[in-house]
Order: structure tokens, then sequence, then C-alpha cells
């Protein structure tokens, strides 16, 4: 295990690389209103290796790196990868590393040298050009507290940065994306909490200074560290993050990932991470001029796997023949989900409850085989992270509408076009409820009314929700000469609901009303009545099945007497929601 005092670099490394590049480029180009799709390229630095003595070399920097350019080659990103793999990576990985060279400082400055020319020319032509800055390896401090980036030759502090990489590269944007991860055995950390929280505020400060085409992202804990599992032989973040951009995070279904999706994404993936050491957040800083910049999107043509949406959802793994992890997601209930994967012969997906093998065919034809009891000793299936808590939790709209509305990130759109290879949008949930009711009798009766209610709810933009009611009420003995009143109602609905597991709720709704006196000899009752309704409360929806307490307050108008009058029927509501 690295002390803390050496590894706490990693962290001050990843926030100080973010705060760099945000003053870095300052071009005179406005941002566009409507444009193609912009040209994308990556420089993926991965290093094992560290210039500290008594630092152990990491484990899994190089497999991250590989990792990252092929997911970013699969989104049609143009990538060059700086790495030296270690000997399993070397014989694993041999197709993906016949043009890698070692992370030198001269390599460095040939690869932003090489896309600087590719980049202007295409401004020159009149493209967008996006950059992707990838860094994966130790970083540490200096004797004089400098933080600087490991390269195999030298370091990369915050001057070389500057003047070697971001301001060179004569792009448009230019996205950052940090996992400086340790690996010192199952899980490795890194981090100095007072270093990070002047580097934080640094970064912060920088934002609101005005450097609008960079955008960073990376995470941290409360102790300031980041983590790996062995399992996956990949940092946690960075195995997320390559998760969202290959589709699962993609919830409006656009075929694009934004800063928001990533970030609610990743976000989601470790919620459930109970360790305290261990549990990450997420930070994100989009470029301040766009926003809703995408990182990636749309994919090329290749191997997708489609699911369809179902009333469980999914926890999903996507593994390849030789127990390489490419992916895991987890499907919220009734929604679709749609993972870009890269080329493989056979996929192997696994589930808590099973694991099939699906032919890279069998995702052009749309045919997934029946799921079987998982192999685990062959396989070695998502039961280790399951239990650490990564991805336990569901993403879908619902989550990433909470998250977002809670960080402040700008939101994607949801009333765009669905691509065309993508997901079919079927609706997320049933919308249905069926509750129970308890008000005070209609038409000024005593004692009280017990009934049902069953809605449906369809998503409105923003947070309008839409719908239809249908009630049944009775309040036995509740008239005179201990008449019976019952009430139906049918009406349409429309109202606020917030988003998140926990939220408030207020609706109002008008409809058709009958009331029925029942005696032992006699019916009454005016089929033609009027109501309207308000109510406001509070929804919980944890997963599949959600729960909706209120207030209502329901205006009954109907013919008593041959007069028609109006009167205020106060209840309670508690429903189920699927």
């Amino acid at each position: 295990m690295t002390p803390a005092s050496d590894v706490g670099m990693f962290r001050l490394c990843a926030l100080w690389l973010a705060c760099v590049a945000t003053g870095s480029i300052a071009q005179p180009v406005d941002a566009p209103t409507s444009e193609p799709s912009p040209v994308r390229r990556a420089l993926v630095v991965a290093f094992n290796g560290s210039d500290a003595p008594g630092m152990p070399p990491l484990r899994y920097a190089d497999d991250d790196g590989v990792r990252w350019a092929e997911t970013l080659r699969r989104l049609g990103v143009d990538v060059l990868l700086l790495t030296v793999p270690d000997a399993d990576t070397a014989k694993v990985e041999r197709r993906q590393l016949t043009e890698v060279r070692a992370p030198t400082l001269a390599a460095l400055d040939e690869a932003v040298a090489m896309f600087s020319r590719r980049n202007l020319e295409d401004r020159a032509a009149g493209r967008t050009v996006d950059f992707l800055f990838i860094y994966v390896g130790h970083g540490r401090t200096s004797e004089s507290s400098r933080a600087y980036l490991t390269l195999a030759d030298g370091r990369l502090d915050q001057e070389g940065l500057y003047s070697r990489v971001v301001e060179k590269l004569d792009a448009d944007y230019v996205h950052l994306l940090v996992d400086a991860c340790h690996a010192a055995g199952v899980v490795g950390s890194r981090g100095d909490p007072l270093v990070l929280t002047r580097l934080r505020r640094a970064l912060e400060q920088e934002q609101l200074a005005g450097h609008p085409r960079v955008g960073a992202i990376f995470a941290e804990s409360n102790e300031g560290e980041t983590h790996e599992w062995s399992r996956i032989r990949a940092g946690v973040f960075s195995h997320a993050a390559r998760s969202a951009l290959m589709g699962g995070a993609d919830v409006n279904h656009d075929g694009l990932v934004e800063y928001s999706e990533l970030d609610a994404f990743v976000a989601a993936a470790i919620r459930g991470v109970k360790s305290p050491q261990a549990r990450l957040a997420v930070r994100t800083f989009p470029p301040a001029l766009s926003p809703s910049r995408p990182l990636v999107g749309p994919a090329p043509d290749g191997p997708r796997l489609h699911l369809p949406a179902t009333p469980g959802g999914a926890r999903i793994s996507v593994e390849d023949a030789s127990g390489v992890r490419l992916a895991d997601a987890h499907q919220a209930a009734g929604e679709t989900l749609s993972l870009a994967l890269p080329e493989r012969e056979v996929y192997w997906l696994s589930t808590p409850t099973g694991e099939a093998r699906v032919r890279r065919e069998d995702l052009d034809e749309g045919s997934l085989p029946r799921l079987t009891e998982p192999e685990v000793a062959l396989r070695g299936a998502t039961e280790e992270s399951l239990l650490q808590g990564l991805f336990a939790l569901p993403f879908g709209r619902d989550f990433y509408e909470g998250y977002v509305t809670s960080s402040g990130i700008a939101a994607v759109d949801f009333t765009g076009p669905l691509r065309a290879d993508g997901p079919s949008g079927l609706p997320r949930s049933l919308g249905l409820e069926i509750g129970f009711t308890l008000s005070t009798a209609p038409l000024g009766g005593t004692g009280a009314a017990r009934g049902l209610a069953l809605s449906w709810r369809m998503p409105g933009p923003g947070l309008l929700r839409w719908g239809v009611r249908a009630t049944y009420a009775m309040a036995p003995n509740s008239w005179v000469d201990d008449a019976t009143l019952q009430r139906v109602a049918v009406m349409a609905l429309g109202g606020l609901h917030g988003r998140g597991d926990l939220a408030p709720f207020a609706e109002v709704g008008a409809g058709w009303l009958m009331l029925v006196v029942d005696r032992a000899n006699s019916r009454q009752g005016d089929s033609a009545g009027f109501t309207a309704r308000s109510a406001a409360g509070l929804r919980w929806r944890p997963g599949d099945f959600g729960l909706r307490g209120g207030l209502t307050l329901d205006l009954d108008s109907a013919r008593e007497d041959g007069r028609r009058r109006a009167r205020l029927v106060p209840g309670l509501e508690l429903g189920l929601e699927r």
C-alpha cells in the first residue's frame, strides 16, 4: 500500500489539470448555433510507472488506456494512445497495441503537433473540432509543491501542460477526463483533502473568470481518493465513464452523450458503494460557452446491444471471450438501453441471475439468447462489483432529472427526435396508480366516504404531467333515513411533479360527476354533475414501484332537490404507482 502522502497527489493532478486547461484556450470563434457533427479527436496518455522511490507501479493504467482508445474509436473518434503495456496487457491486447508509443515528452510533443495540423486543416475547411484529452496514471507534487503528471521520461507540470499540450491543440473545444488512479491491491486510493479543497476553489474561480471552451470531468471522494477494482481491471471512474459514453448515459436517446448525462450516469453507478472510504463523487465542469456540448456521438455503424424496455429493468455486464469487461449498466424499469460495443466475435452478457453467450451476428439480428445459470468460476460474473455496490442503482430518466435538478448542470433536451437506429422510445413506466381514498361524505352527509381511485399519468415537458382519473367512493348510512351515498367521477388531470426518488407534486383536475342516494326501497341521483379537484403531497419512488400520498380537495356540483349546489369535499389519498 502506498503512503497517503505520496498517493495523495493523484487527485491533486486531476483537479489541477482541469484548472489549468480552463484558462488555456481563448480563440475568437463563436459557438455555432447549428452545425454538422464535429470532428472528434483524442489523445489518451496512460502510464503505470512512477518517478517516486518506493512507489510501486500502477496495475491497470495501461489497461485503462487500451480500453479508452478502443472505446473512443468505436464511437468515431480519431485516437492516439501513448502507453507502456505491462507483460499481461501486452499479451492480451496485441491487436490494440500495434501503433502505440511510450508516453515520453518527445512523443507527447509529436502527438500534439500532429493533431494541431489536422485540427487547423479541418477548421480552415469550416469544420468544428472537439478534442478529448484523457490521462490515467500517477500524479504527484514536486519538492516546490508544483503538481505534475508522470510520464515515462519526465514530468508534465502546469507550465508544460499549458505550453506543450492545451495551448497548441488548436481545437474549438477541449474536454478533459482525468483518472489518476492507484492500484496497490484490489482497491487503491489517493488524495490530500487540504490540497483538494484549495484546488477545487481555484477551479471554480477559473470557471467564473470566463474560459468558455474547455470542460473537465473527474471523480473524487470525501477523502480525496479514487479507486479501482481488480475484477474489472480498470479504474472505477474510467470504467463507468466509458460505459456512459457507449450509450449507457444516453437518457434522451438522441445518440449523443452530454456532460450532464455522463455526470449523472457515473453518479448512479457509484451511488450504491457502501464503504465511506470508497464512495466517490463526480466533479463536472462543462464548457461555459456550450454547457450542453456533447462529448461523443452519434456512434457509427457497428455492433450494438439493444435491450427493450421491461417492467423490472436489468443490471447488465458485457465481457468478451477473454473475460475483458467492456461495459456495465443498470437499465431502469420501462426504459430501453442501447450500447455501442467494441468489435468482437463473441460477447458474454451477465446479470445477477444468469448469463448468455452472444455472437456478433446475434446483435445484428436483434435476437438475444436466453440467460442461463452463470458459470461463476469461468466467467467471473458481476457478484463482486454488485457486493461493492457498483451499478446497483438503476439509471434512467427519473434518476437523471432528479440529479441534474439538484446539481444545477444543464439538462438534455427530451423533446427532440429519437435516432432511427436507437431505442424505440417506449414509455419508461406504465404511469398507472391505484389508490385508496378517504374523504368527507358527499352532499354534506355525515361520516366518511371510502373508495378507490385509478389514475394514469404521462410525462409532459419539464415537470408537467398529464392524465386521467376515475374514482368510486361510498359513504354508508350517511344521509337521511340512513341512506348510503355513492360517488363516481371521471376527470382529466394536469400538474407538476418533482424529480428524484422523493419529490413533491401538485395537480388539478376537472370532469364528470355522478352522485347516487341509495335507500332501502328507492334510488335517486344526478348523473350530470361536475367536479373539480386539487391535490398536493409527496411521491416516493425508490424502484419499480412508487407510493403517493396527499391531501385532496374536490368541488362537487350536483342537483339536490331540484337545485344545483356546490360543496367542498376534503380528503386524503394513498396510492401505489407502477
